[in-house]
């Protein structure tokens, strides 16, 4: 128990004193100022400085300012005085700022600057300005626009030549997709080819029989395709479409054959024209004009191996 007496005692007592010779110099300078003794305030204030004590430099700056004679004799202790408040201000030390800029203004302990006086300005003007609250960090995958639901149509597709069509797809904000499937519903079979001028190649029938084109009321079409493609959404009620696919177009003459000997014998010859028929890449673009909400109109063009050209319709609903 002794011990410890005896250890704050040794650290107290040192305190106590210290604080004392701080408050001695201090007050005999403040006496010294009530007799007008600048002199003798000067050389008690001085003490302090040593310590970077803020009374003591205060009251030196206010004597400088103050008594113009005493400026000679203070040069030196007014640059350990800026010394001070320099290592002050740095640790926010606001009275000591405000010296600072007055130190900067008028020349004291260093030479006029008021450079370095506006940075302290805007230096205590930031301190004591009230923080600014941090933005609210929006989190944008949260908000993001909702992804809009893809749209789906399904319509009747026609062309002159292929007249009996469907197509479905869907689209969502901007691009989409479709399939389509056409045909004539004509299925004829034939036995001969032939070309444009009438002639049959390869003539399959008997040794004995010579043949003839009827006339031109007895042609035939089989053709369908199938096309997959793109759509694009141009405006709310406009949108364009290009596909491609597999086609075929056959076109199949009639023919009637005779029998040399016996010409009332005849039969009829269905040939392929080799010359106006198309078999390979299909290709179509088509332009849809949404009428209202659900309702929709289509008009555009087909191509088999871009060799002859069919005109294409529709229409149909989305939902």
């Amino acid at each position: 128990m002794r011990r410890i007496w005896i250890g704050l005692i040794c650290i107290v007592f040192p305190l106590a004193l210290w604080a004392q010779q701080r408050a001695e110099y201090n007050r005999k300078g403040d006496e010294a100022m009530k007799r007008q003794d600048y002199s003798d305030a000067k050389m008690w204030y001085e003490e302090g400085v040593a310590d970077c004590d803020a009374y003591s430099i205060k009251q030196l700056t206010t004597i400088w300012l103050g008594q113009k004679q005493m400026r000679p004799s203070m040069r030196s202790l007014m640059t350990k005085c800026l010394n001070c408040l320099s290592v002050r201000a740095t640790e926010e030390d606001l009275e000591a700022i405000d010296l600072l800029i007055v130190y900067y203004t008028e020349g004291i302990g260093t030479q006029k600057s008021e450079e370095l006086a506006s940075y302290w300005q805007t230096y205590q003007q930031n301190l004591l300005a009230p923080p600014t609250p941090e933005p609210h960090r929006v989190d944008t995958i949260a908000i993001s626009t909702p992804r809009q639901r893809m749209e789906f149509f399904v319509g009747y597709a026609f062309s002159i030549e292929a007249p009996y069509g469907l197509t479905f797809g869907g689209v969502a904000s901007h691009i989409g997709w479709y399939v389509r499937f056409k045909t004539n519903m004509s299925f004829h079979d034939y036995s001969d080819r032939c070309n444009d001028k009438g002639e049959i190649i390869n003539f399959s029938g008997a040794s004995n029989e010579s043949y003839t084109l009827t006339p031109s009321t007895k042609v035939k079409k089989h053709t369908f395709s199938g096309t997959a493609g793109l759509v694009v959404k141009c405006a709310p009620w406009l949108y364009l479409s290009a596909g491609v696919g597999y086609g075929e177009r056959a076109l199949l003459y009639s023919f009637t054959t005779h029998n040399y000997e016996q010409y009332e014998l005849s039969r009829e010859l269905w040939c392929k024209n080799m010359d106006s028929s198309y078999t390979g890449v299909a290709a179509e673009a088509d332009a849809m004009v949404k009428l209202g909400n659900h309702f929709f109109l289509s008009a555009g063009c087909s191509t088999i191996n871009f060799k002859y050209m069919d005109l294409n319709a529709g229409m149909g609903i989305f939902f």
